[in-house]
Formats: C-alpha cells, sequence, structure tokens
C-alpha cells in the first residue's frame, strides 16, 4: 500500500476514538488512511515521532481573525498553524455589514479551515476603541437571516457580548432579544459573559442546549461560583441539559482563582480556546491554543480531557463529528505532533493569579489535510 505521509513511534492520543497508545498514522491524499499490520506500506514521507505526542490537528473553537477589516484582528495562519491548530472559528468579529467581506477576505485566502459566528452587532468588532451597539432596535433579522441560511455550514450561528459597560441600561433586553432572534432563525448563540449585567443564572436560563456561555472562568463581576466559591447549581444544570461552557481565555477573560475552584470540584470546561487577538497572540496570558491547554494540564485536568476539549469536542459543536478533531480512517489529514516537557512554569492571568506547575507542550510539527505546514526546525533530524 502506498501513502503520502506516514509517522510512525509517536503515542497517540485520539479522545474521539479513546485511544492513548502508540500507534502509527498513515495519510493519503488529504485523508487518514487505515492500514493493517499485514499491509505492506510504501511512504512518500516518514516521519519518526518516538518520544512525541501525536494528536489531531487543534480547533481553536474562539479567535478573532478578521485581519485588515479589524483592529483586535490577527492573520489565522502565522497565528495558528505553527501551534497545531488547524481549524478555527471566528467568534463575531463581523455584522451583517461587513460578514461578506470576511467570506470573500479571509476564509479563501487562509490554508487554515475556518468558521464563523455573526456578531448581532451591524458593525461587529472594528475597533478597540469604543464598544459595539447592542440596542436590539439595530439588529438586522432580515439580513442576519439571509447569511445564515446562505453560509450554512460556514456560519455557525449568532454572538453576543453581554458586559456592563457594553450594554448599558438596556441589562438583559439585548441577550433576551438575541435568544428569540437565534430560535426563529434555528441557530446557536455564542454569549460573552465577563462582567455580566445580570446574573449567571439569569444568562443560562436564555440558553438552550447547543447554545455556548463563553469565558467560563472570567472573574469580573459575578462568576459561576456562588458567594461560597462553589459552582453554582444552574451552571451545572446548564451543562448536563447541553449547553457549552467554553473557556475562551483571552487576556481579561480568565481569572486563575475561578477556575482551579471550578476544577476541584469537577466542573470542567466542555471546550478550551484562546479568544486569541492582536494584543494576546504570542504574548503573555494568551500566547497560543497549547499554552492555554498548558493552564488547565496544571491545574489537574487530565491529557485526554484537554486534548478532548480542542478537538473532538469543538468537532461536534461545528457539525464535523468524525471528520476532523480525531485520527480516525477517513477523518481530514490534519495531525499536531508535539514535545512533552517538565519544567517550572508560572503562567499569570489579568487578575495577579499565578498557576504554576511543570507541564509543557510544544509544537513541534503541524499537518493541514495531508500536507506539512509547520516544522520546527530541530524536529526529526
Amino acid at each position: 500500500m502506498k501513502v503520502d505521509i506516514r509517522i510512525i513511534n509517536g503515542r497517540v492520543v485520539d479522545p474521539e476514538r479513546g485511544i492513548n497508545q502508540p500507534e502509527n498514522v498513515f495519510i493519503k491524499g488529504t485523508h487518514i488512511c487505515g492500514c493493517s499490520a499485514a499491509d505492506v506500506v510504501e511512504a512518500e514521507q516518514t516521519i519518526d515521532a518516538e518520544g512525541y505526542l501525536v494528536v489531531p490537528g487543534l480547533i481553536d473553537f474562539h479567535s478573532h481573525i478578521f485581519a485588515g477589516g479589524s483592529e483586535l484582528s490577527v492573520p489565522p495562519d502565522i497565528t495558528m498553524l505553527p501551534q497545531g491548530v488547524t481549524t478555527t472559528v471566528d467568534q463575531g468579529t463581523c455584522g451583517t455589514s461587513n460578514y461578506e467581506v470576511f467570506l470573500r477576505a479571509v476564509v479563501p485566502s487562509s490554508l487554515m479551515r475556518i468558521f464563523s459566528f455573526i456578531n448581532v452587532c451591524p458593525a461587529g468588532l472594528p475597533t478597540t476603541r469604543y464598544h459595539e451597539e447592542l440596542d436590539p432596535k439595530y439588529y438586522d433579522e432580515a439580513k442576519l437571516n439571509e447569511l445564515y441560511n446562505q453560509n450554512q455550514g460556514q456560519c455557525l450561528g449568532l454572538k453576543i457580548r453581554v458586559t456592563k459597560d457594553i450594554v448599558g441600561d438596556l441589562g438583559s433586553k439585548p441577550l433576551e432579544a438575541t435568544a428569540k432572534l437565534a430560535q426563529r432563525l434555528g441557530c446557536p448563540v455564542v454569549v460573552h459573559t465577563t462582567n455580566p449585567p445580570v446574573q449567571t443564572d439569569d444568562i443560562v436560563f436564555l440558553l438552550r442546549p447547543g447554545d455556548i456561555y463563553c469565558h467560563v472562568h472570567q472573574g469580573s463581576g459575578e462568576t459561576i461560583l456562588n458567594s461560597a466559591g462553589k459552582v453554582r447549581p444552574a451552571i451545572r444544570d446548564a451543562q448536563r441539559a447541553g449547553i457549552i461552557f467554553d473557556a475562551a481565555n483571552g487576556r481579561v477573560n480568565f481569572s486563575s482563582k475561578i477556575a482551579e475552584a471550578a476544577l476541584a470540584e469537577g466542573f470542567f470546561p466542555d471546550i478550551i480556546s484562546t479568544d486569541v487577538t492582536r494584543r494576546t497572540a504570542y504574548r503573555d496570558f494568551v500566547f497560543g491554543l497549547p499554552y492555554i491547554m498548558m493552564k488547565y494540564l496544571n491545574l489537574g485536568m487530565s491529557l485526554e480531557q484537554v486534548i478532548a476539549a480542542c478537538t473532538s469536542t469543538p468537532a461536534r459543536v461545528i457539525g464535523m463529528k468524525g471528520k476532523i478533531g480525531t485520527l480516525a480512517p477517513g477523518a481530514l489529514g490534519d495531525v499536531a505532533i508535539f514535545r512533552e516537557a517538565v519544567k517550572p512554569i508560572q503562567m499569570k492571568d489579568n487578575y495577579g493569579g499565578v498557576i504554576t506547575g511543570d507541564k509543557w507542550l510544544l509544537p513541534q510539527l503541524t499537518i493541514l489535510n495531508g500536507r506539512v505546514v509547520y516544522r520546527q526546525l530541530d524536529f526529526g533530524w
């Protein structure tokens, strides 16, 4: 049997298949292919991953990548491919007024796989100098319906930021209107929850199974913890009901204190993502998805749990279960190889908190659609 790429001797962690063991990975064309032990395999390229971790290409479910169209955005390929990320989701950088430009300018000109949510504010997030307008009277439902239906599969739903200094005196009205709008459109909604204008319980009450509560470990205003420092029962109930909780750390949307308390109670995020922007890419607090993964590893989540939160779970939420986020035969040929290291690290947050530990994930090689798109200089030499 002839294949294009053969990855041998690596430790494969593929939560979708429940695998954490030495295994070879074969790629033919743009897809993972299966080979039996009896097959004689000829490979155009052999990658020896002995001593390394081989995982499905990572999925960063929360990013801002409208580079050139928004002050806060980053170019996706150079920001994420070197971090082992092969798929990303732009979270509401664009609204109805500029979403089509994003589709024409960013998506087809990028190597990596891109999905998106549309901001309910028509302007989206063009600047960091002022906040979006969230008065529901400015929502363009007809255009949102048109864009969502014309781009289903690429467009995943609606995005709103419910924060006191954004909604002002409107309180819960923008979220209530957005939830009703998403219901009419038949799509999920992602809700930014940092420093919320209403109680946390009220937010999850408005959400439906499949909706996404992002910045789950934010530490400003009311959080997912009650006055006793325990995870609120309504939050646990919401996760059990099918509401998705996304870490989406960002620069100001993560508190190590909140995360540590929640994880100590066994309340884990469904998805781990970056909320990467120009102010955080390759910089403190975020850097890239492996750095965020390291936070949760050093807070006590298992390697399998962390990788699932960046592969199989977001793949399912995106609607591509079995196609991305796994190394199963037939899946797209996305692979990330990491070197695990043990050395002291301190990871600070914006609130002065510090995560201490010694578990590192260092990106070595990224394969996208069966093609090597990043390789660390000394890997394999």
